[in-house]
């Protein structure tokens, strides 16, 4: 199974063309969408696709929508958002049918921002997550999408950021470690059990960024595999087509999920 996971900044309000063709590029089977905002775009790309799509929208911030597509069945989809107030955005919890059996999805977007407070949200977010996974105990599954956070042993040098981030941190440009970012989130998931699939065969100097698309210093964007799946060196990498840097300020990342182990 082939998994997607892809910002596609602001509803893609504009960008279908170029979305859809780093997405047909790729060919995934599974698509986890944050910034779904625009419902009329997102549903051009679904049916661009010929993909089911799902979006789970955010009761406490409009641009807080995610959504999924699959070209394998749907069994079942329940937005999360409204049911937790630890979310600040929408989240995922769905169940495809794959080959070997049913699936589980958990598709988020967490908080952003690169303070250790805004990192204390994230951690109260990925609370809600791990209790999203509980009912997947049993069940293969992934945890993916933008967590807006960094991974511990992440080399990023914060001198090649976007003078956005620059400016908002006010950090040291001889930062090349980004020493100065908090690196909790990610941590957390790791402690959970759960396998970065990125990261499997990978030295921390070969972790791919996928933030910006036209300045890469960040690796925002996670697929992470549960203690079912089988992790498999240099089966998880950021997406690269001459589209990337037009379609989205994301490059999307794609895994290919081996079956559960025992199958």
């Amino acid at each position: 199974m082939r998994i997607m996971v892809y910002n596609i900044l602001e509803g893609g309000l504009g960008r279908i063309d170029p979305i859809c063709e780093v997405i047909r590029h790729a060919d995934p089977d599974v698509i986890i969408l944050p910034e779904t905002w625009v419902p009329d775009e997102f549903q051009k790309l679904a049916d661009r696709l010929k993909m089911e799509l799902f979006q789970a929208e955010s009761p406490r911030n409009a641009h807080g929508h995610i959504g999924l597509l699959t070209r394998l069945p749907l069994l079942q989809a329940v937005n999360f958002g409204p049911l937790d107030d630890r979310l600040t955005r929408a989240a995922i919890q769905a169940v495809v049918q794959d080959k070997h059996g049913p699936f589980g999805i958990i598709g988020v977007h967490l908080h952003a921002k690169e303070s250790s407070q805004d990192e204390q949200i994230r951690l109260r977010e990925l609370d809600a997550v791990l209790a999203m996974a509980v009912p997947f105990k049993t069940l293969p599954h992934i945890i993916a999408g933008d967590f807006n956070a960094q991974h511990p042993q992440q080399i990023i040098d914060l001198a090649k950021a976007p003078d956005f981030v620059k400016r908002r941190l006010g950090i040291a440009a001889h930062d090349t470690f980004g020493a100065q970012l908090p690196r909790d989130a990610i941590a957390k998931m790791l402690a959970a059990g759960y396998t970065d699939a990125h990261a499997v065969g990978r030295q921390p100097a070969a972790f791919e960024p996928t933030f910006t698309t036209a300045q890469p210093v960040f690796r925002l964007d996670y697929i992470f595999l549960s203690p079912h799946l089988q992790p498999t060196p240099g089966t998880c990498s950021t997406v690269h087509h001459s589209m990337t840097r037009f379609a989205s300020d994301h490059f999307p990342i794609m895994a290919q999920v081996n079956p559960p182990v025992g199958t």
